[in-house]
Parts: C-alpha cells; structure tokens; sequence
C-alpha cells in the first residue's frame, strides 16, 4: 500500500520493484523444488551453449559470462552440490542499461541465478564484470566495460538499491532519495532525515547467535550494497603483496579488509582456504564480531584472534618448552618501552649475525679454509637452513675431499653451532639482560633513553628468565617450593608478557627462516591486520613474515589518528615502512565517513586539534546535534541519564547505547547508580564481552575499540578525565567516533579543555 503523498512515479518504482522480486523469487523457489541446487555442471554448460544460439545477440555476452564462471567453478569443484541463492533475499541492486537502442535489466546479489528464458540476470558482486558498473557508476553515467572479452558502450539507465526482509521489498533508494514501507505503508524520506527520525538501527550489528529480548534476531544489514567505487578498488584490486588501507572512524576500513578476504576466498577457494588465512583484531569483541560477519559473506572457519593469543598459541607450537608459561600484563612502564621499541626490529638482526659470527673461526680451525669459506659464503642464511646446507655441503664432493678427522671436527662444529644458535629463549635471556649491549644500540642510534630503563628491563628479564624450561617432566616434590607452591603456578616473575612473546617469535624466524617447531610451520596464504596502529613494529614483523612468500597478499587497516596504545613505537606508516623495509601498496585514505554523522565527526576532529589529517574524510550524512550536559554532581548526572536512557529503551526498543568512561571506576560509578534506578537492559562490560545485542552497556574506551553503536554518550568528559595530552586527544577522538547516530557528553566538574567553546557557552 502506497502513502498519498507519493507521486506517481514513485508508486510506478515500488511497483515494477515489487513485481521484479516476485518473479525472481518464484523462479527460485521453482528451481530449488525441481532440484535445481544441484548443480551438473557440464550439463549447465551445454544448455547455456546451446541458448546462446537461440538468445538475442545482446544477451550473448551475459551467458558466456555466465558459462565462465560455471567453467571455473567445475574446475575448482568439479561435479556436486552448489550453495543456492536465498529467494528471501536474492539481491541488494537493481541495474538497467542502455546500450544502443537495447535495454537490460540487471540485479546483483550475493550469488548468481542467470534465467534468460524467463529473463532474469542475477549476477554475483564478487566476480562479475558487470557488477564493477553498480560500484562505479551513478543513474545517468556513460559507462565502458569488458564482459566475456567484448568492450560494451553503454548508459546506466537506472540504478537502485534495494532492501529484501524475509522475502519482502521494504526499502527502494533512488539517489539520495529512500522509500520505506512502514506499517504497511510506503513512505518518502531522504537518506539523512532518515537518520534524524531516530537512531536504533543505525550502528551496523554482528549477526546474532540467538534471539534476543526483541521480536526478531538482528541480523547484520547488507553491507556489500553500500561499498563505495574507492572500497571496491581496494577489495578487488591488488592481489599480491602488503596493501595499506587507511581511513579515518567509520570510512570502512575493517568492512573493505573482510571483503578483501571473501574476494580472495572465492577467486581461489584452494589457495585461500579459510584455514590458510588469519584475521588479526585489536580486541576479542571484535574478533567474535569478525566470526560472525564472515560466515554472511560465505567464508567460514577463518581463524581470528587478538595479537596477544594467536602470539599465544603460536609460541606453544614452535617453542613447546614454554608451553607452561603464563601471561603477565605487569611489566614495569620502562622495560615494556624498550621491548615495544622500533630499534627491537634491528636490534635482534644484528644479534643473530654476532651470535653466527663467532662460528667463522670455528670451522676454521675444525676445516680450514674450505669449511670457512662453505660456513662464511652462506652468510645471509638464517642459522638453521646455513647448517643444513653447510652439512650438506660436508656430504658433498669439496666436503668428502677432507681428511677424516677434519671431517669429524667439522661435523662436532656443526653441532655445537646448532645447540648454540638456535635456542630463541636464550638469545631472548642473554640479549635482553646485557646492559652494555642494549644501552651501546640505543645511543648509537640516536635513541632516546633513560638508564631506570635499561635497568628494568634487565632485571625484569632476568626473573622472567629464572626458568625458561617446560618442568612438566620433574616430579611433584621437586616441583613445589619450600613454602608447598607449586614453581609453576607461584612464581609470577617467571611469567612473560606479550611483547617477550613477539620478540621470541622473532628470534624463530630469524633463526629459522620461518615460524616452525617440532609441529610444523606457521604459515598463511592470506592475512588481515585490523587497527595495526596498535600494534608493535615487530609485532607487524612477526605477521608479515609469517605470510607464505613475499607475493602473498597482506591487508594492512588503520588510522594512526584512533590510536591507543602510546608506548608501542609506531608513529606513522611512513615511518613504519622504513623501520621494517617494507614494500608496500599504501592505497589513498578513504574519502568518506559513513558510521558517524557530520555533527559528531566535527567535534572528533575539534579534540584531535593538530594531530586531525590534513584532509579529512567526508560526513556522509547529518545528524543530531552533540549536546553536552553539565551537572554539579554524580548523582544529578546519573538521575539525568536514567530518564534519558528508560524513555529511549521504551520508545526503541532495538536501540544499541553504550555509556563510556575512560577509567573503569567512572563506569562502575555510573552502573551502580543506574542499577539503582531500574534502568533496563543494563550490562556491565569489563573484558570485552559484548554480546551485540540490543540494549546499554556501560564499559570504557579501551574495550570499545573497533565497535559501533546507535547512541555513545560519553561519561564524565572533565579536565581531570580528558587533559589536553596526546593521549586524552586520541581516547576522546576513539570514544566518539563510535556514535552512529546521536552523541551526548555528561559532565559532573569541569569540562575538559579539549571541547569546543562554543559548547560551553
């Protein structure tokens, strides 16, 4: 049912709309009953052979296109069963072009359903040529494209993007101009009053694993239709090596590196086999986010984890004497910076040449000069593969022409090179404990350091390297100290921390050539690194080289200006790529900020101040103002906040909110109080367990990273909260760009010097 205020073009848009998913959706549903989900490839082949001879020549392009790709297809998979498209939501655009005096109707979906008997195109975003005209071009453009080998001249007539629900049209954009069917009835709205007309919804959600306290599951909006031509570039463009994406809050960067992953999956599922990639996120929220997001773009089974436990897990494989060893994040504030240092990278480069160098005099004095020159000549191998080949250089006619017991001396030496060189966890002791070595880098370098420290760091070490061994084959009463504890569990300063992880990971590569212990290698064809502003220049070295060869395509994603972490040595991607001599495509920062609105990304550059890019992303949309509410106690501002939040949860019940502190005890303040006042839907989050549900969580900056909501408002934005430091600049930009509709700001003492006077007027 159409609204009266619809013009008639309109209701002709709904209805050709309407029609075009009926018919598609019955013919889907025919074909699946007819048991057309099973796919005989090479009998598909020979119809479509034989229907191009009887289509009309502009058709012919499309089946041949669509014979490639069963061509494909078959030999990927070769004969069985294919995933269906869903007739509940068979397509998210809508395309006529004109070409000539011909015209043809075009949708776009998830995956491909060609009918051309009963006139339907259905073609799949990931692998068509033609879907590259819905990414890159508007209703009225000229376009020129290639399909099936055959360069097409053609104008987009109309394009459109369109909602299905549970097998129903319920949304038609046209331009900037939205249909909505709201309690039966279609109703004209622009896309940004859209917005303005309230905020649940707004904040794209993970697929849920169950229901929650709202009538139906929410499910993750269809989010390939809103790729922008720039996104779609960087998904489907370069295919090899380390691509950069950059990209201020809300541009895209995470949607466009998971795209990347399904893209590369399904032009080479062999390749990039789900258990042959890996996905790296700043938080485990977001990693659960990531596992629910990739299954809805028909890749599953990709492993995703936060650097600390994939470093974790790693170590476990390749180093298993550690195996028992926890994790602390107590490490004093000195020695963590020195580990965290950019100069770490060069530092355990050189450590491993010295380390080998002392062995030139060794064969020397074993072989002579042939056994030098076979250690020496092989110089730029790491210790492990340089072993092996200097054995083998023994097995071989120059090493078999020495006398025996110059043979047997060589043979000792390559031994005691091996025990020597290839433990990471002494390496790891010996370096990081030898205060003339670390304090000689820095200041050769022209780093800046304290001697506190260097001192820290050499102590802290030198208890976390007390008992570097797995114990677990010694005995219980050997294994319990004199006070009855058992060495294991009681002695924390044994335990290592993330950033010793890294740099043993390291020291494994160096050593090895690759990640590798007594169960195999660690290696991935494809690899996703979310928010890598975050982590640590090795950390990032560690990554690249763990991908399978130097081709092997690597998605970078960040913005240096939603840091943090402060202390991990990463300044800027320039900087980065010259730390770690790295070869890289560093694409331009995407140009439009889609998550928040124009208001609330105003105020998150007005706090960033200088530290703001010089050409910042556009604000796809407008919004709410930001309103800023200022109270003279806790108390007032937490009576304020419960109205607020019990009459919004009552009129949207699906609304997404999070109240955000930068300290935990500002959140456990505001929760307490707002327990007390009966708000519902009320969770407190404190190590990322956000479920995505509807409903208020309260937690603080450092566990939403990553994560978007309908509604933010942040808590307690004082003076005492956000200084004007660096740090608060960031934190307070991050806390912000959260917001997908509307942001308040409750302040209980003075304001934060960071906000815009105007605000405080």
């Amino acid at each position: 049912m159409s609204g009266p205020e619809l013009k008639p073009e309109e209701i002709a848009v709904i209805d050709e709309e309407t029609q075009t998913l009926t018919r598609v959706r019955d013919q889907m549903l025919a074909t699946a009953r007819e048991g057309g989900v099973q796919t005989d490839y090479d009998a598909e082949l020979i119809r479509l052979r034989d229907q191009i001879g009887e289509e009309r020549a502009e058709d012919h392009a499309m089946l041949v296109e669509h014979m490639t790709r069963l061509a494909s297809l078959r030999a990927i998979r070769g004969k069985g069963a294919s995933a269906p498209p869903d007739p509940q939501n068979p397509y998210f655009a809508h395309l006529r072009l004109k070409e000539g005096d011909q015209t043809r109707d075009v949708l776009i979906g998830r995956r491909a359903f060609i009918d051309t008997a009963k006139g339907i195109h259905v073609v799949d975003w990931r692998n068509s040529p033609i879907s590259r005209i819905y990414y890159r071009y508007e209703e009225g453009d000229e376009y020129e494209e290639s399909f099936a080998g055959r360069l097409k001249h053609g104008t987009v007539d109309t394009r459109r993007t369109v909602t299905v629900s549970e097998g129903e049209l319920v949304r038609v954009m046209v331009g900037e101009e939205v249909l909505v069917l709201r309690a039966g009835e279609w109703q004209r709205m622009r896309a940004d009053q859209r917005q303005l007309a309230g905020g649940a919804g707004a904040a794209i959600r993970a697929p849920s694993e169950r229901l929650g306290r709202s009538e139906k599951d929410q499910r993750l909006p269809e989010i390939t239709a809103l790729i922008d031509p720039q996104q779609f570039d960087a998904i489907a463009g370069e295919r090899s090596g380390v691509v950069i994406i950059r990209g201020g809050a809300g541009t895209g960067k995470t949607t466009i590196a998971l795209h990347r992953a399904a893209f590369l999956h399904f032009q080479d599922p062999q390749r990039f086999a789900a258990k042959r990639m890996l996905i790296i996120t700043p938080g485990e929220a977001l990693a659960r986010y990531v596992s629910r997001v990739l299954p809805a773009l028909d890749v599953g089974g990709v492993p995703i984890r936060t650097f600390p436990r994939w470093a974790h897990e790693t170590m476990k494989r390749v180093v298993p004497a550690l195996k028992k060893r926890k994790l602390t994040e107590d490490t004093p504030i000195g020695a963590r910076r020195l580990k965290r240092h950019p100069l770490m990278v060069k530092l355990l480069e050189e450590e491993i040449r010295e380390e080998s160098r002392v062995f030139d005099e060794v064969f020397e004095e074993a072989g002579g000069e042939a056994a030098e020159r076979a250690w020496v000549s092989r110089r730029n191998l790491p210790p492990a593969r340089r072993l092996h080949a200097v054995d083998k250089w023994l097995g071989g006619s120059e090493g078999r022409a020495l006398d025996p017991d110059s043979r047997r001396r060589v043979t000792r030496a390559i031994e005691e090179a091996q025990e020597a060189l290839l433990d990471p966890v002494e390496t790891w002791a010996n370096l990081l404990t030898d205060r003339a070595r670390i304090t000689r880098a820095f200041t050769e370098a022209g780093e800046q350091f304290y001697t506190w420290e260097v001192e820290q760091l050499v102590e802290t070490v030198s208890k976390q390297a007390d008992d570097p061994i797995d114990r677990s084959d010694i005995d219980a009463d050997r294994r319990a100290g004199i006070d009855g504890i058992s060495i294991d569990d009681g002695d924390i300063q044994s335990r290592l921390d993330v950033d010793d992880l890294t740099i043993l990971l390291r020291l494994v590569q160096l050593k090895q050539g690759r990640l590798v212990g007594p169960h195999g290698a660690v290696t991935y064809e494809h690899l996703v690194v979310d928010e890598a502003q975050d982590l640590t220049p090795l950390a990032l070295k560690v990554l690249l080289d763990a991908a399978n060869g130097r081709d092997t395509p690597v998605t970078l994603a960040g913005d240096t200006a939603q840091k943090i972490r402060f202390d991990n040595g990463f300044d800027d991607w320039d900087q980065l790529t010259r730390d770690l001599k790295l070869r890289a495509t560093v694409l331009p920062p995407l140009a439009v900020s889609y998550r928040s609105t124009r208001q609330v990304m105003s105020l998150a550059r007005h706090v960033l101040g200088d530290l703001a890019p010089h050409e910042p992303a556009r604000d796809a949309r407008d919004g709410a103002p930001v309103e800023l509410f200022q109270f003279q106690e806790t108390g007032e501002a937490v009576a304020f906040l419960s109205d607020a939040l019990k009459s919004l949860m009552s009129r949207e019940r699906t609304a997404s909110v999070a109240l955000v502190a930068r300290r935990g005890d500002v959140a456990d303040m505001y929760y307490q109080g707002l327990q007390r006042a009966e708000v519902p839907y009320l969770r407190r989050v404190r190590q990322q367990e956000f479920d995505f549900s509807a409903g208020i969580d309260v937690t603080d900056v450092f566990q939403i990273k990553g994560l978007e909501y309908d509604y933010i408002v942040l808590l307690e934005v004082t003076a005492e909260q956000y200084p004007d430091t660096t740090e608060s600049r960031h934190l307070l930009h991050v806390a912000a760009t959260r917001a997908a509709h509307q942001l308040w700001l409750l302040n209980s003492g003075r304001p934060s010097p960071l906000l815009p006077k105007e605000m405080l007027e």
